[in-house]
Parts: structure tokens; C-alpha cells; sequence
């Protein structure tokens, strides 16, 4: 089995298409708004985070995932620092010891709180965030494929002004970050025209899938001479887009 392709987070490529998404977060970081952003795997939401995060200068803390209340809370709490004087190891305290520990530790000291890939609607997380969202100068972000995937936590981000779609690039965006990529990533000795076309074209502007196509074609399963064999090559890196 092909390893599935990194996310789309590389240093030296620089995000494409991005500017209102990511004047609106920028915004909202700075005056301590939350937010929720949507949008499919790879279309950018980490990186869209992050670059604003860095802009900002705002710190935070980050939760991929989180299945249950629990493992939410002891990742934050491990996260911020949290000491408990009754457990030795967090994950074996109880949610009703964890929850003031986190909510305390924001208080003392508000952060960014991220939750990435959210999916699944446990009422418990969502009145634990109840709890984070009106902790004064704590920003809760909630990246997900759509509103539709957070379950109960839609009632907290249930403002359209509080949320961010995370768009496709257009068709000149996706040849500028395609050809950024090929260049960073070294695709310069191949035959890269009819290559090029048909990244474009599969990605339908994901630039996920852009970058993962880019870099799994210095692979050499993938060559044959100049050329790059894209029909096995797609497959393998659409196979990690999809859950």
C-alpha cells in the first residue's frame, strides 16, 4: 500500500487564493472571535489557520479529532499545562476534574482554542464549548467538512458571520500553485505540460490534492523516463482523500 500523501502544509509554498478567507480569520483571531470553517480534506483549512495564527501572533491550542469529551479534555489540558494535585497522569482523571482545570487555564490565560476535523455531534462537547465560548479573549475555531458534520456544536456556531467557506481554486490559481510546487519540489527535468493539465483538472481545485500529486510524482513507480504516469499516481492520492 502507497503511503498517503502529507497534507498540504509545506514550508517555502506559499497559499494561493486565500486572501478574503484569510483577512476574515486574521480579523477575527485579532478580536478574539470564534469561528467555524468548513470545507473538504485538503482544500486548506489547516494551512488557512496557521498562516493567520503566524500573522497574529496569537497563541493556541489544538485538538485533531477528538472522539469523546474526555479524550478533548485531557488533550487540552495536557496542551495548556493543567497540573492536577489528586492525578498523577490526566488521562486518568475524571471529565468532571478535567473540565475546570482546562476552563481555569484559559481564564488565567486566554488562548486560541482549535478543533480540526470535527464529526460527530456529542452533546457533551458541545456544552463543554458552550463553557470555552464565552470564556472572555478565548477564540474557538472549528474546522469540518460542513456544518452539517459537528452535530450539536452547530447551535454554538450557528451565525453565518461566524463562519468561513474554505472555496476550490480557480483554474489560474491552481496552474500558479501547481507550477510553485513543481518548481519546489523539483519537477523541472520532467514533461510536465499534459501532466500539469490533468492534475488540474482531477484536483477540481483542491490544493491538497495539487501539492500531493506534485510531490508523489518524484516517486520513481510513478516514471517512465520524462513522463509521469498519472492514472496510478492519482489513484493512490485520491484514496487518501477519502474516508
Amino acid at each position: 500500500m502507497k503511503e498517503p500523501p502529507k497534507p498540504a502544509v509545506d514550508a517555502g509554498i506559499r497559499m494561493i487564493g486565500r486572501r478574503l478567507e484569510g483577512n476574515g480569520l486574521l480579523a477575527a483571531i485579532k478580536s478574539r472571535q470564534s469561528r467555524l470553517i468548513c470545507g473538504p480534506p485538503g482544500i486548506g483549512k489547516t494551512r488557512l489557520i496557521e498562516e493567520c495564527l503566524a500573522a497574529s501572533g496569537a497563541s493556541a491550542v489544538s485538538v485533531e479529532r477528538p472522539p469523546a469529551l474526555h479524550h478533548l479534555l485531557v488533550s487540552l489540558a495536557v496542551e495548556l499545562g493543567c497540573v492536577s494535585g489528586r492525578y498523577s497522569n490526566l488521562v486518568h482523571a475524571t471529565s468532571v476534574h478535567l473540565k475546570p482545570l482546562v476552563l481555569g487555564a484559559l481564564r488565567a490565560k486566554p488562548r486560541c482554542v482549535i478543533l480540526e476535523n470535527l464529526d460527530h455531534g456529542d452533546p457533551r462537547i458541545y456544552r463543554f464549548l458552550q463553557d470555552v465560548y464565552y470564556v472572555p479573549d478565548v477564540c474557538l475555531i472549528v474546522t469540518a467538512r460542513s456544518a452539517d458534520r459537528i452535530g450539536y456544536v452547530s447551535r454554538l456556531l450557528w451565525d453565518p458571520r461566524e463562519r468561513i467557506e474554505v472555496k476550490p481554486l480557480t483554474g489560474a490559481e491552481s496552474r500558479r500553485l501547481f507550477d510553485q510546487a513543481a518548481r519546489m519540489i523539483g519537477l523541472d527535468s520532467f514533461v510536465l505540460d499534459e501532466f500539469r493539465e490533468k492534475v488540474i483538472e482531477a484536483a477540481r481545485g483542491n490544493p491538497g490534492q495539487i501539492i500531493a500529486m506534485c510531490r508523489m510524482a518524484t516517486r520513481p513507480e510513478y516514471r517512465a523516463g520524462r513522463y509521469i504516469k498519472f492514472l496510478p499516481l492519482r489513484i493512490d492520492v485520491l484514496s487518501a482523500f477519502v474516508s
